[in-house]
Order: structure tokens, then sequence, then C-alpha cells
């Protein structure tokens, strides 16, 4: 019983390994989200439209909803990024 649960876990790890050194997936990090998928992924759950908001107000929107929201760093600078572009001048 012991050999065979050995025995999977090896297996187990050498899929996880092969699985992980798959050249045909390109690594996570790599990819910068469009600011304005993200935006539609994340925020349209409870805003509707963008808001109208300067750059700086944008910027202390995005950090505050970064930690209630549970926003990945790359997803909160790709919506920022999205926001200040359409914010007011």
């Amino acid at each position: 019983m012991k050999k065979s649960i050995y025995t999977l876990c090896v297996v187990f790890l050498f899929s996880l390994l092969a699985a992980a050194a798959d050249p045909a997936k390109p690594p996570q990090q790599d990819r910068t989200p469009d600011g304005e998928a993200a935006y539609k992924t994340n925020c349209t759950r409870c805003h509707n439209t963008p808001p109208a908001l300067n750059v700086r107000q944008t910027r202390v929107v995005v950090s505050h909803m970064r930690v209630r929201a549970s926003l990945t760093a790359s997803d909160a600078n790709a919506i920022l990024r999205y926001l200040a572009e359409n914010a007011r001048r």
C-alpha cells in the first residue's frame, strides 16, 4: 500500500513538472492585461460606466479598489492606465 502511494506521488510530481516545463504554454507573467478588458471583468460587477474623474482621483480610487476588489497589481495598473486615458483633464 505504501509503495503504491509513493508511486502515485512520484507520478503526480513528474506530471506537474512536465506541465510547468511545457514550451507551448506562454508564462502567465509575460501577459500584460488589457485595461478595458480588466475593467469589464473586475469593475462592471458593481459599476456601470467608468467614472468621470481626473487622473489624481482615478489613482486614489484604483488603489482603494485594488484592496476592496482583491485586484492583482497587473490588473490594477492596467485599469489605472485605461481610466487615466479616459479621465477628465
